[in-house]
């Protein structure tokens, strides 16, 4: 019986520190740039089957390198930058796995890892924070992304990202 009450008191005590805890919230627009001059997404592989929309193929294999900044402007200021790796799957899912590096502000130095499935029809879609390092060591979370502009013809986009990151308490 005391070990029930004990469990039971200890569960109380982890739901209620888990409900309290609150996330570090990051609002930013990412720039993702196929076209010439400057792109900051480039494909590295290129799938077998080319898609019916678009300029992208199944099993496409895209590095990416984004600025990520305070608005949707490619001027607005840069607060980091977005790297790593798209998976184009068909004309509407890409699956990513990519870090977002802060590079100013308290955070400076610290990462975000991320990996999910957009499904890019959605109006909001959801990816993983799977952890991160500096301040993020262990993180876990959320990132929920919309498609601010896309151009068909280059594959241009920004994207608005909202993530929502707890931080490991170690």
């Amino acid at each position: 019986m005391a070990s029930y009450l004990l469990s039971l008191l200890f569960l109380s005590l982890t739901l209620t520190l888990v409900i309290a805890e609150k996330p570090v919230h990051f609002h930013f627009y990412q720039h993702k740039t196929f076209s010439a001059p400057n792109p900051s997404d480039v494909r590295v592989a290129k799938g077998p089957i080319p898609l019916p929309v678009g300029p992208f193929s199944f099993g496409d294999i895209i590095v990416l390198d984004d600025p990520l900044t305070s608005g949707p402007e490619a001027t607005s200021p840069l607060l980091g930058r977005a790297q790593g790796l798209d998976s184009v799957m068909n004309s509407l899912t890409v699956t990513w796995v990519f870090n977002i590096v802060l590079t100013c502000g308290e955070y400076n130095g610290s990462t975000i890892a991320i990996m999910g499935r957009d499904d890019i029809l959605l109006r909001v879609r959801e990816l993983s924070v799977v952890g991160g390092s500096g301040a993020f060591r262990m993180a876990r979370g959320y990132v929920l992304v919309k498609t601010y502009s896309v151009d068909n013809i280059t594959g241009d986009s920004e994207l608005e990202l909202d993530v929502y990151v707890y931080p490991a308490k170690l």
